[in-house]
């Protein structure tokens, strides 16, 4: 058997616009393989784009809309631990815990030395009052970072409101929340 040449497009150099042009015409010339090719291409293009405007959205304070945006990432890239890890993040900033889970599972299984993602997990089952399964967490993520006092003070937290010792904090205001802002008298 002779392996066939991998189908790659033909555009060199050039951003999306040309990979978009190339593929329109390939596929006007039934070249459907080369034209996959080159829009998978151009997608990749834009991956960096898309995770820009996910870090612009979360800077502004958008939760829903930079956990939009690192949805098309995850849905364009779903085997990267990276972009499903930002994927999560997000989701948990805009108080979508539950849906949180399951990527954060999936990369503690994957990566069982990574103590970030063992303190993340453990803050989505926190939020989701599943306090057991969060201690299990923190304590993961203390024991692979035990200099770490975020991690240490994570785990402190979730056995002081599992045993009743403290409240679970309030959840932060409703998300895309408008930020007023107000003029400096000494500007005004």
């Amino acid at each position: 058997d002779e392996k066939s040449a991998p189908i790659v497009c033909p555009v060199r150099g050039g951003g999306y616009d040309d990979r978009y042009a190339v593929a329109q015409l390939l596929i006007l010339q039934k070249n459907i393989p080369q034209a996959e090719a080159c829009l998978l291409e151009a997608v990749q293009v834009s991956l960096g784009a898309i995770a820009l405007m996910s870090d612009i959205a979360a800077a502004q304070r958008l939760p829903l809309r930079a956990a939009a945006f690192s949805s098309v990432l995850e849905q364009l890239n779903p085997t990267d631990g990276e972009t499903v890890y930002l994927h999560a993040q997000r989701l948990g900033q805009a108080g979508k815990w539950d849906d949180a889970l399951a990527p954060l599972l999936r990369l503690r299984e994957s990566n069982p030395e990574n103590a970030n993602i063992a303190n993340s997990l453990g803050a989505a089952y926190y939020q989701t009052f599943d306090y057991e399964k969060a201690i299990g967490a923190f304590t993961a993520a203390a024991a692979l970072a035990p200099k770490n006092e975020d991690f240490a003070a994570n785990l402190k937290k979730a056995s002081a409101v599992a045993a009743g010792e403290e409240a679970h904090d309030a959840p932060m205001g409703a998300p895309e929340e408008k930020i007023e802002l107000k003029k400096d008298e000494a500007t005004a």
